[in-house]
């Protein structure tokens, strides 16, 4: 929802809306409450990690479209 609301505000077109949410990083969320409930929180600590790395190799690279972003 966040991304297609961002997406629509900075006036981008409907695919890049896709783009912004794949790209977004698992939420830190998850990895509070693995460590609260003492479950999976090595497999969870990996994914945010992992998450947030891919996240800053394709965000850049998502723009696309007639703003020529991406290219």
């Amino acid at each position: 929802m966040v991304a297609f609301v961002l997406a629509k505000l900075l006036n981008l077109p409907p695919v890049a809306a896709g783009v912004l949410f794949a790209a977004m990083p698992t939420g830190a969320n998850a990895y509070i409450f693995a460590v609260q409930y003492q479950r999976l929180v090595n497999p969870v600590s990996g994914a945010v990690a992992l998450g947030t790395l891919l996240a800053a190799v394709t965000l850049p690279r998502g723009g696309g479209g007639e703003r020529g972003g991406g290219r």
